[in-house]
Formats: C-alpha cells, structure tokens, sequence
C-alpha cells in the first residue's frame, strides 16, 4: 500500500493506492483512496488516459462543461467518468466552503469498460455517468459496504469483489487487435504511427479505427497523442531533468507541437500549467468558480 499526504493553500489530503489483485490487473491499473478536507471553487483535472470508477463517501459533487457552466451535473454516490480528451472541470455541489473528501476508486484501463461491464468505451468516451444509471441498484449496496469497511485495505477488497461481479454478469471480449494496438501505444508513449500499426496487425486503417475507438474511445491517433502527453506529465512528477529535456525524449520535437498538445490536454501552455498545478501534478484548483 503506498500513501501520499499532499498540501496546499486549498488544504490537505492523502492518497492510498495499491495494485490491483492478479486477475483483474488485466483491467484495472490501480485502486487508490483519498480523503482529506479541502476548500476550493473548482477543480480542472487533466486526462488520466485511464477510465475513474469512482464511490463517494463524501458530499454531492458537480461536474461542469466548463468554468462557467451555469447548469453542471450533480453526482452523489458513485459515477463511471469515461476517458477524457480535454480538462475535466469539478466542483462541490455545495459551493466552496471546506468540506471533508472521500473516495474509493478503480482506474481502469479503457477497453475494461467492455470486458468488465459490459459497455464499449466509446459509449463512455468524454462524459460522466451515474453508476446506478449503468450497473443498476447494486452500486448502492457497495457504497453501503465500501463505507461500513473499517479499513482501506478491506474497501479496496469490495470494489474487488464487485468488480468480478460485474465481469461475470456482463462481460464482453473486445477484439485483440484493438488491445494488442493499444498496447503498442503506449509502450512506445504514443511514438509508432498508425500505419505502422495496421501493417504490423496486418489489417486496414479503417478496420484499426473501427476496433480501436470502440475499446479505447478515442481514434488511434488521438490516444496516441494522449498517451505522449501524460508520458511527458508523469516523467515530471518529482523531475531533476529540465520539462523541456523530458518533453523531447517522449517525442516532441518544437516548442509548436508541445503547445499544441498541452493546450488540448491542460487546457493551457506548459509553462502556465508548471507554474499553477496543485501538488499532485494532476489538477489545478481555483478558489471560486467565475462569473
């Protein structure tokens, strides 16, 4: 079990993540927890790559479309946030007096959504959906258990449970060549071109297209670019090597192309972005939501 305690001007909170047990290490990267109490207006969240399960045991949250999203949705107990391309905005349902977090949650891989639930990842791809709306009533019972365990041990060993549950009841396989590819992806961090995909899988790039955006959500192209830029943001946590020197090694060779890539994934230039990240490295909070 690993632990972080991160602070900031926003408050404090911690971080317990594990792995996940053998069997579902196929679907599933990691489990992790947080808790803490914190205060803030809004939050901007950069794209994981990975698809969030997540049970809150703590107040109602909002997701916004933006900034200044008069109208967001209001989740309570639990939601399946599917694999985003752009910032994700979220907020206390209650406003930005400070308040006491926890969650329990799985980071799935994408193509999990279909071997797991049942659901292919494109129909989850850029949205936030109620969990009950998905898998049923049966998210309430694990809310139930997940807050009566006295541990996080024993929290994370109910979402496990659950999780095979689901694989079980709902299952799909998803097509090898759309794994096998995005696998490639991500061991080369985004750097091996599309052709040179499907002449290694021996398929065309309209079939690598069709089976890839169905089990990742994303074109082969887009997750490539996604799967470049979080090798470049998961390097810098905790970096001695110069961003910039990071930033190249993974592929980006000028200034143009890392711009063009942070703006689209952080919402904002990289040096803007070092310079206003909270110290997860992930999120950017800001005291009040704007006008």
């Amino acid at each position: 079990m690993n632990e972080i305690v991160f602070q900031s001007p926003f408050g404090e909170w911690r971080i317990r993540s594990c792995a996940p047990p053998l069997d579902l290490a196929p679907f599933v990267e990691s489990f992790w927890e947080t808790r803490g109490t914190v205060g803030y207006g809004y939050e901007k969240l950069l794209p994981t790559g990975t698809v969030e399960f997540m049970i809150n045991l703590g107040p109602s949250q909002a997701v916004l479309q933006c900034p200044t999203d008069k109208n967001p949705k209001t989740f309570r107990d639990a939601w399946i946030a599917g694999i985003q391309d752009v910032p994700m905005f979220t907020a206390p349902a209650h406003g930005n007096d400070t308040f006491v977090t926890h969650f329990v949650s799985a980071s799935l891989r994408p193509e999990a959504v279909c071997e797991l639930f049942g659901v292919d990842a494109i129909d989850t791809s850029g949205i936030v959906i109620d969990a009950e709306d998905m898998l049923g009533r049966e998210i309430r019972s694990l809310r139930d258990r997940i807050g009566e365990a006295t541990d996080t041990r024993l929290r994370f060993d109910a979402l496990a449970k659950f999780l095979r549950t689901q694989r079980r009841l709902r299952a799909r396989p998803v097509p090898f060549a759309a794994v096998w590819a995005m696998g490639r992806t991500l061991a080369t961090h985004g750097n091996l071109r599309v052709d040179d995909l499907c002449s290694e899988l021996g398929v065309s790039r309209k079939h690598l297209n069709t089976v890839y955006k169905s089990a990742a959500g994303l074109s082969p192209k887009m997750y490539a670019r996604l799967a470049r830029f979080r090798s470049v943001v998961d390097c810098l946590h905790g970096a001695e090597k110069p961003w910039v020197g990071i930033a190249a090694d993974r592929g980006y060779f000028d200034q143009a192309h890392l711009i063009r890539d942070f703006k689209q994934f952080a919402g904002e230039a990289p040096n803007s972005f070092l310079e206003n990240r909270g110290p997860d490295g992930e999120s950017v909070n800001f005291a009040e939501v704007p006008d």
